[in-house]
Parts: C-alpha cells; structure tokens; sequence
C-alpha cells in the first residue's frame, strides 16, 4: 500500500472492544489516545454495539481488543458481532477495503490462550481485510502483564500510522506533553449555597448500592472464618439469603461490586481538599466538543444515586488500584512542584519502565499511596474519571447447590491480605470489603452469571472427575449434588484448610462421591493433587478413557493447572496404553469436544 498524506477531515478510525472484566475496554481508551495524538477522529464502541453490522465494510482502519472469556470464548459483549462474522452468506472478499490489528488478551494458563482474539483475527483475513499490524497477544500471568505488551504492540501502531497514514504537510503529531481534552466531564449540579449536612461514610459503603440490570439485593446470613486464626489464610464461608428463588447450574458465578472504606476515601478527599464539597450532587455529561459518534463509552454507565464525590469514590473509583503509566503522564501536569513534576514524567517516560515496575506494580503501590507521596498533585473534575480506573466488579464461583436452597448460596473466599516492601499490610479491594460484612445486618448487590464450566446434559451422564485443591474446591461442592463424581482435593493440612471435609466423609459414605485428599504439608514428602491423580491412575482412565468422563480444574492459575495437565498425559500413557505424543493429543482432543474444562483465577 502506498502511503498517501491525509488531513484531519478523512484520518477516521473505528475501535472495537470485546471485555468480560473492562480490561480491553480500558485498553481502547489508552489506544484512542494514541490514535487522536495522529490526529485521527476515533469511534470506540463494544463490539455489539457497531449498528448495523454490515457497517464494518464501510471503515478503512479498524483496531480490535479482543479478551478470552472460559475455555477460548469471545466475552458477552462481542457474542453477536462472533455469530455474525460467522454468516456462511458473507462473501470471502467482504472486507478487502479494511485495514486492521488485533490485540488480544488473555491468561497463558488456559489451553485456549488468547483464542478469542485469534479467531476473530483470522475470521477477518478469510473475509479479506488487510492486517497492518501485527497481532499483539497480553498474558495477564507474564512478567511484563497485558499492560507491558500492550505498550510495546501500541509503539508498533504509532510506526504503522507514520508510514502508512502520515499526516499533509504542516500537520504534526500531538506531542506526549500536551494533554488532550477530556470526553466526560463532572460538574456540579447546584449552586453549592445551602445547609451542609453530616454524612456517615459507614453507611454509604454498607447500604448504598450501584445500579446493575439483573442484580438482586440478598442479605449476608453468614461470613464465617473457616481456617485457624494461627492459619497463614484467612479463608471464609459465606452465605446470602435471597428475596426469591433463584436456580443456577454448577460452575455458575456470583459477580460482586466492591467498595472503597470510608478512611481511604476520606483521605483521597482530604488530599484533594475536596472534604467540604464531597457531598454535592454531581452530574456526568460529554464534553461539549464532542461530535455524536465521537462520544466514547461512558465511564459509568449505571451510577450510584445520590452522584457526589464521596459516592463516587466509594462504589465506582478503584482508588488503591496500581497506577498505570498512563496515570503518571496526566498527574505530571497537574502538579506546580517542578521535582515533584519531573520525577512524575519519567515514570511515564517508556525508557524508564523498570524503575515504573520497582516502585509501583513489584510492592504493590496504590494509587492513593502516590497521591500521599506526590502531595502537590490537584486533580481536577474534568480530569477524574481519566485518572483513577473503575472499581471493577469481581466474579466468585459458587460453592453450593440449587438442589439443596434455591433461596440462598454460598462462597468459598480466601481473603487477600500479605506483605510487600511497603510496611502497610496490602489487602484485596473486595475481599476487604466481604470481610467487613456483618451478618443479618449486611446488604449485598449479586448479580448470577454463567460460569466457564458450561456443564452441558451430557456431563451429568458421565463420570466427571473433578480437580479442586483450595479454594478451587466452591463449584465442585455445587457439582457434587448432580452425579456421582472423583474428587481430588488438596491442601496444606488436614487439620487447618480441609473444606467441608465433614461434608466430603458423608458424601463418600453415601456412595456419591469417591475422594481422593492430597495434604502437601502434613508429611516430610509433599504431596499434591498431580501426585494423587498419578496414584489413582487406574481410576482416572476408567472414568475418561473407557468411559469418556469430563475433568474440571478449578483453583490456583499458578503451577497447578499445568502439573495436573502433565499427570493426565502420564495416566493416559500407562492406563490408556499410549504413547506420549498420542497422549498429548488425546488430552487436547477432550479439550476441543468440551470434556477438559479450566477455571482458575
């Protein structure tokens, strides 16, 4: 392709999305960026949204963030846009004028790494479009994470633009120092005179909920700590009562909205010295300079009521987040300081990203710890929303049976609590908040959604043999109530985190389930769940090689999954009598046909 100069009237750019968390959404907004710097007009929509569909052949450069949901599915919001480039009706040669990239992102632990992504790439080259840039691929478990890769692929694009897009002659790009205008923007929406009132940041957090289509307001009946206090993990039991029945399959999960404490929100107030005006109504609009179709998607789509900066950062803003580098290039012109500006631009600085890693994401520093170190920053509302990303709802699988109680459920939730450099203790943001539920006093917004086990009708037909060690343990107790299964469970001691162990012994006794324990610490050898799935051989290709059963892994994304997957292959090559090449291929076989399934987090 020959390179022509375009001015700003004909440089447009459409980007699409597809995110099951927010992550690529987040991702399309930093890209956007990028492309306005080239002085592009940008359209950013989630891939179901592009009305009709058949406008995609109209666009001559389009970028796709693509993340992978469950076993290599594309996310919720991109479902119609996969079905219809699917359409056996649609020619070959459809999208010859299209010119395209494709970021992709995902978890390395999964089989199906970043399958989402591929797939939608390659659809896209069957169709005819041009790839200009080549595919980047985040791991959200490498060293660098999805925001490393994503830089290095976002340096590719700015190469791409110069030689294939330059800008007419007396244009420039924007330059990195210039900040752009913002998209929304809060504002006020009094006059500020009246009576000030006292507000109970206590109760903001605890009975005031955000929003969500389909959520039901249960109340929390238990929050039980079910480890030793002298235990390394504080492991709780929870329970939610429910207004109505509800009936969910196994493997279904529980998606949460966490919430800021009222002293982290109070201090990122005080650091602003926004306290006195923390309780004004406020109101979210587009910046006024936006065309239509420029208007990115809002930032909150369903926000809390009352709509004031104390609500705002207590249900919407992840305030402990990590700044991004993105943060550090904003909040340097924010600042009046000229050392405190300086050393604020080199964090942003691209040159400099060991040094952004050490003191940020290696002792887990927050956003809000950098605002109390760089204490000159004012952020301004029009820049709010820009700063500080979205407190993201987080998903648990559920850890009981709708066979059982249809009117409550129940979690299995380690809450997360360690230690870095930094002498503050760093905790999870909303297992924090779970931990602090009181029982027949607490309020909790829930929301059911499916789960990436997708047991199918088939599954309760045949054997399944489970793979739960910790945690990983919660859907497998909601599978248990529909077939007879092999459970093979593992922890550090029998005495300390065996989960539901009395209800396991009763089970077996029963003759529902057949359990298999692997105790890592209780003897000088440690033991694992690949170790017993080993010792159980015989078992295990009973139930998948003669009788074509399905295995769950559900628990740590860390070792476990791919040493559980190497044991597998092991049994199918002595029970199964194969060798081990044909042995990979059988695992991968079950993976394809849905009967090797992986949840971990």
């Amino acid at each position: 392709m020959k390179a022509t100069r375009t001015t700003p009237s004909s440089r447009r750019v459409l980007i699409l999305y597809a995110s099951q968390t927010g992550t690529a959404e987040d991702l399309s907004l930093q890209l956007s960026a990028t492309l306005e710097r080239h002085r592009f007009t940008v359209t950013i929509l989630p891939c179901d949204a592009l009305t009709p569909f058949s406008s995609l052949a109209a666009h001559d450069l389009v970028f796709l963030l693509i993340s992978t949901t469950g076993q290599g599915e594309v996310p919720d919001n991109a479902k119609n846009f996969w079905r219809n480039l699917l359409r056996k009706k649609i020619p070959l040669g459809w999208l010859g004028g299209v010119n395209f990239g494709v970021f992709c992102l995902g978890d390395s632990t999964y089989p199906k790494f970043c399958w989402a992504g591929r797939k939608v790439g390659r659809r896209l080259l069957q169709l005819g479009a041009n790839e200009v840039v080549g595919r980047g691929e985040g791991d959200g478990r490498g060293d660098e994470g999805i925001e490393g890769v994503f830089a290095y692929w976002v340096d590719e694009v700015r190469n791409v633009l110069r030689s294939r897009w330059p800008l007419a002659d007396g244009l420039w790009e924007i330059p990195e120092y210039v900040v752009l205008p913002s998209k929304w923007v809060l504002a006020f929406a009094d006059s500020g005179a009246g009576g000030k009132e006292a507000v109970d940041g206590l109760d903001i957090m605890r009975n005031l909920h955000a929003p969500r289509h389909g959520s039901v307001l249960a109340t929390v009946t238990r929050n039980e700590r079910i480890t030793p206090e002298d235990h390394w993990q504080d492991v709780r039991h929870f329970t939610f009562s429910l207004p109505k029945s509800v009936d969910w399959e196994p493997g279904d999960t529980l998606s949460l909205s966490p919430k800021n404490f009222p002293e982290d929100v109070d201090l990122f107030l005080s650091l602003q010295n926004w306290t006195s005006i923390a309780d004004r109504p406020l109101i979210l609009t587009p910046a006024a300079h936006l065309l239509p179709d420029e208007i990115p998607p809002c930032p909150i789509s369903t926000p809390i009521s009352p709509l004031t900066l104390r609500t705002l950062l207590t249900h919407h803003l992840d305030i402990t987040a990590i700044p991004r580098r993105s943060f550090f290039s904003l909040v340097a012109s924010l600042t009046t300081d000229e050392t405190h500006r300086e050393r604020l631009a080199e964090f942003a600085d691209p040159q400099w990203v060991e040094e952004l890693w050490d003191y940020t994401t290696r002792p887990r520093r927050s956003l809000l710890e950098v605002l109390q170190e760089f204490n000159t920053i004012r952020i301004g509302l029009d820049r709010l929303l820009e700063l500080v990303p979205r407190l993201r709802e987080r998903q648990f699988s559920i850890a009981s049976s709708s066979l059982i109680s249809n009117t409550s459920v129940d979690l299995l939730v380690a809450i997360v609590k360690y230690r870095t450099i930094i002498k503050k203790t760093r905790q999870g943001v909303c297992t924090r908040w779970l931990a602090s539920l009181v029982p027949e006093e607490s309020s909790v917004s829930i929301l059911f959604q499916k789960g990436s086990l997708a047991l199918r009708t088939q599954d309760l037909q045949r054997p399944v043999v489970m793979v739960g060690p910790g945690t990983g343990v919660a859907p497998m107790r909601a599978l248990l109530w529909h077939r007879v299964n092999l459970l093979f469970f593992g922890c550090r001691n029998r005495e300390k985190d065996y989960f539901f162990s009395s209800e396991w012994e009763k089970l077996k006794d029963q003759g529902v389930l057949k359990g298999f324990t692997a105790f890592s610490r209780d003897q000088k050898a440690k033991r694992y769940v690949q170790t017993v799935i080993r010792e159980e051989g015989k078992a295990v290709w009973e139930a998948l090689g003669r009788r074509e059963g399905t295995v769950f892994v559900c628990g740590s994304s860390g070792r476990m999954p791919q040493a559980v997957r190497e044991a597998l292959i092991e049994v199918f090559e002595k029970w199964g009598d194969m060798r081990r090449e044909d042995a990979k291929v059988y695992l991968e076989g079950m993976e394809k046909i849905g009967r090797y399934k992986q949840e971990t987090w």
